[in-house]
């Protein structure tokens, strides 16, 4: 066996082998270290069941206050031992802890005059914090734990992180994660600081018809009768231990406006959360439920003086509290903009809206000044068409980008608008209604697609705004979690973060002995559902004729098979958890798991018993096994609406995320299919592939050819070479369906067609001949508008052959569903030289950042020559 051939400095693009240096902070990192050992030394918060007190002072925020009686309430949770909460210093326990905002506690003020507390780390930063041990604070008190904030977030969030360094999760009340019992509580003496990296970090409530508005208005606040302030108090405590301060409210037309239920906006203030709107929702107004003219009235062209009273009235309501008004105009509810006939006409239209809008901002918010007003500019779907034609968005507002609506940035800031003095944003989704096929139901982003795409966001200058689209919350919790807090870590992390997230949050909710357990099934859930979404299991788009799965029946049976083993392991680690933690593993895990199981086997049955009449087997036990598969689903769902946590969510899930009996051009087809014949069902069997050895010894992690394919996953690469800044190709685990799929970091790094990094890959063939390279990518857009997804790859000493995937970017293009639906996009070229037999190094050049490849294959007839089938049909 000949050794992998040695390339020549002659055809190397690129440098040194360096790394690119990441300060690796995750949620674990970033937190106070807390002993539950009583003789251990720190701050005694709770020992011999006896707590620390928590002092404020009166005046401070009424934010800090309610953040102070939760931390209360969370150490009962934890020690059975409630501690007292005072708002004077007089007869304080000898170890108390201070709590306080930078210039509005005359506590906090007091420790900086007298030396006892530097605030320096903090002092003008945004939601800055730090916490501090302090000896001889105040007379009778040998021993403090000062919490200080920047502003009252600052201190919200200070006092939030010791609730989740005692071990509280943020999802204590909203998924029922019980905290473990802890005797006593020790904090160690580190000081310890932290401040978000993105300014605006929030959700958007949204889709909540089937799910947060039903429970709500029927579960929760009846006596509202819909989202009303007892539910927002829930979701803006949930976002201040999220460290999240934004919220864009829900605004369905099922959904009494925001601004419209008594107590909703106070709330808001009281709780310091910036009211925002969506993309379609200018000025803080929900259309669906406020504009009460005709629909055909809501049109600048010929009715300026309405629309301008309409929104002059929400700015005038808004003399309180914080907003981020967006600016703009479109339809009533989330179209394209009544009026305008032409694209010139629409630019001009929105200029003059712009101009409007800010003079209204500027009389009765900012003091003349439009610039003293929180703002943002959302260029959704056609309106994003309309910013790049030259629409001038005014230079302080931050222009807010959107994804794809599945998870992947549609455009990224050039040079020009990385200097905008107002910055730049994303506008994210970890679930959606609308085409190709909605996604409402289970928790299916991968946190390394979110990682991957808003870093890039990140580092191309998007740092002022981030919100995701949670739907209603039940259904996103994880993906919520971990976005928000990449948007307080984006400045201090690494690819390794969406691992040790997944890793770190199930220690906190399952406890350390069932960590490991908890993130390997959530891991390989996250696999299935990144090759199809549970709701995306269909082959053909909805209203459009029936087509059978492109898996063939070996696949259908692995992909069950995969199924069936997550399923079985999901319950076992069920039963072996402690009673009180189930009801959260149900919510977070179980359910996930079960209707990802029970809907993949309701479809693949049903196409694995039209292949059972075609090929003269009997379809009865693939049918009923289908039959099953709906019966247990209806099961699953009723147990969480009625029997979880007591009754607690009754309403709150419905089946497929959304009621069949809507919104059907966005589900999956419910029609009948054809008779089955044999050019309409699943494919067969492949024959067996002859079993080849592996090789061992120097080439253990190289690749060989079978059955005339060579099948490389991107991550397992022999070697690489990076720039001389250290920027290079890294793989993200868990990224892709191979799971470790590779990208260029920083997507900052500069590459040239001299100096460029590469990653290379040692394959072995028996075939003698021509042969097709193809490339698996994600689908992402490309970090320059128009310019395309472009690499080039090199066989052993060759010169390197572009490859690139120049078009389908736009949602109205062909072949778009697809490629979302499939979470991939191929591109391929055809090899100038034929291959002889034995060992090649394919050598992988980067020529732009922001391209994600997650698998190489190497065709050399075991395709068919005809070989032209989507990404899904490469080797899985």
């Amino acid at each position: 066996m000949n050794n992998p051939p040695r390339l020549t400095t002659k055809t190397l693009l690129l440098s040194l082998l360096l790394s690119v240096t990441f300060a690796a902070r995750a949620i674990a990192a970033d937190s106070l270290s807390v002993s539950g050992d009583p003789k251990g030394t720190g701050f005694k918060l709770v020992v011999e069941r006896r707590a620390a007190d928590l002092c404020i002072d009166t005046g401070d925020f009424k934010v800090v206050h309610i953040a102070v009686d939760c931390l209360s309430g969370d150490i009962e949770r934890v020690t059975g031992t409630n501690p007292r909460v005072k708002t004077d210093t007089k007869g304080l326990s000898e170890q108390a802890v201070l709590i306080g905002t930078v210039g509005k506690s005359a506590l906090i003020d007091g420790l900086i005059k007298k030396g006892k507390l530097d605030a320096k780390s903090i002092n003008g930063k945004w939601e800055a914090f730090v916490i501090a041990t302090v000896a001889d604070p105040l007379p009778g008190v040998k021993t403090s734990l000062v919490i200080a904030g920047s502003d009252r977030r600052g201190t919200a969030f200070g006092v939030f992180s010791l609730s989740q360094a005692i071990g509280v999760s943020p999802w204590v009340w909203w998924a029922d994660v019980a905290p473990a019992h802890r005797d006593a509580l020790i904090v160690g003496s580190e000081i310890f600081m932290s401040q978000p990296a993105v300014k605006y970090r929030g959700i958007f409530i949204n889709d909540e018809d089937w799910g947060l508005q039903p429970w709500a208005a029927k579960t929760f606040e009846p006596e509202v009768g819909n989202i009303g302030p007892k539910t927002y108090a829930r979701i803006f405590e949930l976002l201040l231990r999220l460290r999240a301060n934004t919220i864009w409210p829900a605004m369905h037309e099922c959904t009494k406006p925001f601004h419209l239920v008594p107590g909703n906006a106070a709330v808001a203030d009281d709780y310091s959360i910036v009211l925002g709107s969506s993309h379609a929702e200018p000025m803080l107004r929900n259309n669906t439920g406020e504009w009460t003219d005709a629909k055909e009235r809501y049109n600048y062209l010929i009715n300026r003086d309405g629309v301008l009273a309409y929104w002059e009235e929400r700015v005038k309501q808004r003399t309180s509290g914080e907003s981020l008004f967006t600016i703009g105009m479109r339809g009533i509810h989330d179209s394209p903009i009544v009026g305008p006939k032409t694209q010139p006409e629409r630019i001009a239209t929105l200029e003059k809206i712009f101009a409007d809008q800010r003079e209204l901002l500027a009389k009765y918010l900012g003091n003349g000044d439009p610039k003293r007003v929180g703002q943002i500019f959302c260029p959704y779907k056609e309106v994003l068409e309309d910013y790049l034609a030259g629409l001038k968005v005014p230079e302080d507002v931050p222009i807010v980008y959107p994804d794809d609506n599945f998870g992947y940035v549609r455009r990224f800031a050039t040079d020009a608008e990385r200097k905008r003095s107002g910055g730049l944003g994303v506008y994210y989704h970890a679930s959606y209604l609308g085409a190709p096929l909605a996604w409402l139901w289970i928790d299916t982003l991968p946190p390394a697609v979110a990682w991957s795409e808003m870093m890039r966001a990140y580092e191309q200058g998007a740092r002022n705004v981030w919100i995701v689209n949670v739907g209603d919350i039940k259904n996103t919790e994880r993906s919520a979690e971990f976005f928000l807090d990449l948007a307080w870590h984006a400045d201090r992390t690494d690819p390794g973060a969406p691992d040790r997230f997944m890793r770190e949050t199930a220690a906190r909710d399952f406890g350390k002995d069932h960590a490991a357990d908890v993130a390997g099934i959530l891991s390989r859930l996250q696999a299935i559902n990144f090759a199809r979404k549970t709701e995306h299991l269909q082959w053909n788009l909805p209203t459009t004729p029936y087509k059978p799965t492109g898996l063939n029946e070996t696949e259908i049976d692995q992909r069950l098979k995969a199924c069936a083993d997550l399923l079985r392991d999901s319950q076992a680690l069920a039963e072996k958890l402690p009673s009180d933690n189930r009801d959260a593993y149900f919510e977070f895990v179980g359910y996930p798991v079960a209707t990802t199981a029970a809907a993949n086997e309701r479809y693949f049955r049903n196409e694995l018993a039209r292949a059972d009449v075609v090929r003269g087997r009997s379809p009865d036990a693939n049918r009923a096994a289908a039959s099953e598969a709906e019966s247990q689903i209806a099961k699953l769902t009723a147990h969480y609406n009625n029997e979880v946590a007591g009754g607690k969510w009754r309403n709150v899930v419905t089946v497929n995320g959304v009621s069949p009996k809507v919104w059907k051009k966005f589900q999956p087809d419910t029609a009948t299919p054809p008779e089955p014949t044999a050019d309409n069902v699943c494919p067969p069997a492949p024959p067996a592939p002859e079993a080849l050895p592996r090789p061992t010894g120097a080439h253990a992690g190289d690749f060989v050819e079978r059955d005339n394919v060579v099948s490389i996953d991107a991550g397992h690469f022999a070697g690489r070479k990076d720039l001389p800044s250290g920027a290079g190709w890294r793989s993200i685990p868990g990224l892709g369906r191979t799971g470790s799929a590779v990208t260029v970091l920083p997507s900052t790094a500069a590459i040239s067609p001299d100096v460029a990094p590469s990653l290379d890959y040692h394959f072995h063939i028996a075939t003698n001949g021509r042969a097709k390279l193809q490339v698996r990518l994600l689908p992402t857009h490309p970090l320059v508008t128009g310019q395309g997804l472009r690499l080039a790859a090199a066989i052993d000493d060759g010169l390197p052959i572009p490859l690139a995937v120049t078009a389908g970017f736009d949602p109205k293009s062909s072949g778009w569903s697809e490629r979302v639906l499939a979470n991939a996009i191929e591109t391929s070229v055809e090899l100038p030289k034929p291959l002889t037999p034995g060992w090649h190094t394919l050598r992988l050049v980067a020529v732009d950042a922001g391209v994600v490849i997650d698998k190489i294959v190497l065709d050399l007839g075991g395709l068919g020559p005809s070989y032209d089938g989507p990404p899904e049909t490469v080797i899985r």
